[in-house]
């Protein structure tokens, strides 16, 4: 029996950030879509580049394509933002249960101190995922 772990918390330093960031797609195979997206996605450097494969120059310092009525440079800041928020999660135990405290454990120390206590680490869940999953997800969080 797969025992199930939801009481520990994420807290989030921004608003926002416990969201995953969205991925931007082109609406059409327009090449100023792409551009869009991948600027959305990659960052305008990403997209510059792709540009200039089209022969379409993109200045840093100037509007050159808009999406959805917006400059494409604020659409790369945005996605940046977004990155940063999503590095800005604390991760805290809700409660003092066994599960919770193991669930810590691996983020703190790693997974063979809890696979020495529990033994298969399929049977942990934390926040609804295995335990692998949520130490990979939430490694470089603050705890």
């Amino acid at each position: 029996m797969k025992k199930q772990l939801v009481m520990l918390s994420l807290a989030c330093i921004s608003f926002g950030s416990l969201a995953s960031n969205p991925h931007y797609f082109s609406a059409d195979n327009s090449i100023e879509s792409k551009l869009c997206s991948l600027s959305a996605n990659e960052g305008f450097t990403a997209a510059r580049k792709e540009a200039a494969k089209h022969g379409i120059s993109m200045s840093r310092f100037s509007k050159s394509i808009l999406c959805n009525g917006t400059d494409i440079r604020e659409i790369a800041k945005k996605a940046q933002s977004q990155e940063v928020a999503k590095a800005a999660i604390e991760v805290f135990a809700k409660n003092e249960q066994k599960e919770t405290q193991l669930c810590i454990t691996a983020l703190k120390k790693g997974l063979t101190p809890v696979r020495e206590k529990i033994g298969n680490l399929n049977t942990l869940k934390c926040n609804g995922e295995a335990v692998t999953d949520f130490v990979k997800r939430y490694q470089n969080a603050a705890i």
